[in-house]
This record gives C-alpha cells, structure tokens and sequence, in this order.
C-alpha cells in the first residue's frame, strides 16, 4: 500500500513538472520569428490590440509542449490590467482575464 502511494505521488510529481512551460529569452524568440516559427510581437499586438487596446506592461514568451504562447500583460485606457495568452505561431487569442 504504501508503495502504491509512493508510485502516485512520483506520478503526479512528474506530470505536474511537465505542466510548467519553458520560459523563451529575447534572443531565442529574435531566432524563433527569423525562422518563421512564431509570428513578430507586433503582428500579435495589432491582433490583440483590437479586442484589448492599451499599452503593453509585459510578454513573456513559453514553450507549452509542442505550442508557443505569449503572456500579455495589457493596461487599458479605463485603467484596467489584462492578462492575456496568445498562441505566439498562429496570433490566436487562447485565454484572457482581468488581473485584480
């Protein structure tokens, strides 16, 4: 019994490590655009731009699995703060919420 907890927790332990992406310096990113992997930040701004306008806080670029992805921190003209991923290959809008 004891075992099988044991195999559990190091099952849950390895996946839950998986689920954390990989964060992406600025020179990677530079080479992952110049590769035509992802798209340029501002092609993605523009896209999200028209659903969020505001200035740009933050972006920090990940590898989720097989995707990349951008986390946008947007400010809006009424004051508000967005959070935003965006599939950094494709420019698609996968999640966006209001950070308190």
């Amino acid at each position: 019994m004891k075992l099988r907890l044991l195999l559990v927790f190091l099952l849950c332990w390895i996946t839950a490590s998986g689920v954390a992406g990989q964060d992406i310096s600025p020179s990677q990113a530079l080479r992952l655009q110049q590769q035509g992997v992802i798209l340029p930040m501002n092609q993605l701004l523009q896209r999200v731009r028209r659903r969020y306008p505001g200035e740009l806080l933050n972006a920090e670029l990940e590898k989720e699995g097989s995707r990349y992805e951008y986390e946008l921190k947007i400010l809006t003209p009424q004051g508000q703060v967005w959070e935003i991923e965006v599939n950094a290959q494709t420019g698609a809008i996968l999640e966006a919420e209001r950070d308190d």
